[in-house]
């Protein structure tokens, strides 16, 4: 059984009422407490692998390189055979291409041998002079500069010794990870199963897009914009569509969400109108709540809790909230769950390159774009009149600038947090 990452347990002593505003660090670390991990793992081929969570520790079988060689073409010389006057004239006695050797090559005195890139260093030579840094004169080369022991050769196991650990547990396999397997021989792997996630929007004004409208219809940005949030491959996505604002029709799409979720993601009707049944039909079904209200801006109306075996995340219904918060908070309750190592924060320190006022007591989120570079540090402009109805305008942002909740405003020119969106 592979080793699971553990979250911190939640301490019912100190959990939040659900009329509690809790910062955002508290809300996450709740939700990540209660992100039980899944340990379901199935074998993937190599070729099927980017972008799924290893299961199992990748070890080098051997020292890698496996043997000395050539990093370039050219001729392998003995450095210490070598004449000090330039240029010096050198017999060619044979030539190595990079493939299966079979013996074992070797130099003769006073002599070179061509070698190509990726070809194993003969017996005797200890040094490769790059081909444009000699001169071919029919079976001999005349070198024009002085060559030192070590040049342009790749030592046997100067990248990991065997047995080193290369890749851990809960890595999200990339091109490289997958080229390091490749490189130790492995055909396939071991990953967890893709983490099972059942999502639906809510809303009786919604209306996909296709449709007919009519006045006081929108189309669903939301389900799109959830859907897009959700597209990992470790992600399987269980689309239920939209919902009605109506608790019978809420409490049998939880029900059925519940029947097969790791994690259960609602959009909207989880504020205190007249039509948010959401947490209603989510409690009369037999869930629990963690967390009812989050001090973020945009975004205050957040659930994380729980129904039977899945994680529930209800997201506000305003789509610049849904995108802040998902971002914020469940992104990472989503990699826990999954079985994701933690990643370091993405956020960095950047420079203000706009005036700000706003209202203190809530940890704010401000959409943003990346100017250029100042005093080595990132330049950053607010999107004009930016707000969290506004979603072209949140399209064209590259990340947020994150603001304190005891911070009543930012001057042009102050050192800011800067949080830009992953590629």
């Amino acid at each position: 059984m592979p080793t699971q990452l553990q979250a911190p347990r939640i301490d019912a002593c100190v959990a939040p009422s659900m009329e509690d505003l809790v910062s955002v660090e508290r809300a996450l670390a709740i939700g990540l407490a209660g992100a039980r991990p899944i340990v379901e793992t199935e074998r993937v081929d190599l070729c099927d692998v980017s972008g799924r969570i290893l299961a199992q520790t990748i070890r080098a079988d051997a020292p890698l390189p496996r043997f000395d060689y050539s990093a370039m073409d050219g001729y392998a010389v003995d450095t210490t055979n070598l004449s000090a006057d330039i240029p010096t004239l050198l017999k060619v006695t044979g030539s190595i291409p990079a493939r299966r050797t079979i013996g074992n090559p070797a130099l003769q005195r006073g002599c070179a041998v061509r070698i190509l890139t990726g070809a194993p260093i003969p017996a005797g030579a200890d040094a490769v002079v790059a081909q444009e840094d000699v001169r071919r004169e029919g079976d001999s080369i005349i070198l024009s500069r002085s060559t030192r022991p070590s040049d342009n050769i790749r030592r046997r196991g100067e990248d990991v010794s065997e047995g080193d650990s290369l890749i851990e547990v809960g890595t999200v396999m990339g091109p490289l990870q997958a080229g390091v397997a490749a490189t130790c021989g492995y055909p396939g792997v071991r990953v967890f199963r893709k983490l099972r996630v059942t999502m639906f929007t809510t809303g009786s004004e919604l209306r996909q897009p296709g449709e007919s409208i009519q006045p006081g219809e929108i189309y669903d940005s939301n389900r799109f914009i959830l859907r897009s949030l959700l597209g990992r491959p470790w992600i399987d996505i269980v689309d239920l569509g939209s919902c009605l604002d109506q608790p019978s029709k809420l409490r049998a799409i939880f029900q059925s969400a519940a029947a097969c979720a790791d994690v259960i993601v609602s959009a909207g009707g989880i504020s205190v109108g007249d039509e948010d049944h959401v947490v209603e039909a989510f409690q009369r079904c037999g869930g629990k709540l963690w967390v009812r209200k989050v001090a973020i801006k945009p975004g205050k109306p957040l659930v994380l809790g729980k129904l039977a075996d899945a994680t529930y995340v209800g997201l506000p219904g305003n789509p610049g909230a849904l995108f802040t918060t998902f971002k914020v908070i469940v992104d990472q309750i989503l990699a826990a769950r999954a079985g994701i190592r933690p990643e370091r924060d993405s956020e960095c320190a950047a420079i203000a390159n706009f005036n700000w006022k706003g209202r203190p007591g809530r940890t704010t989120y401000l959409p943003a774009v990346l100017l250029g570079i100042e005093n080595g540090l990132p330049l950053i402009e607010l999107l004009p009149d930016a707000n969290s109805g506004k979603l072209h305008q949140l399209s064209l942002a590259a990340g947020f600038v994150v603001v304190a909740p005891e911070v009543k405003s930012i001057e042009c020119g102050a050192q800011i947090r800067w949080r830009p969106f992953a590629r």
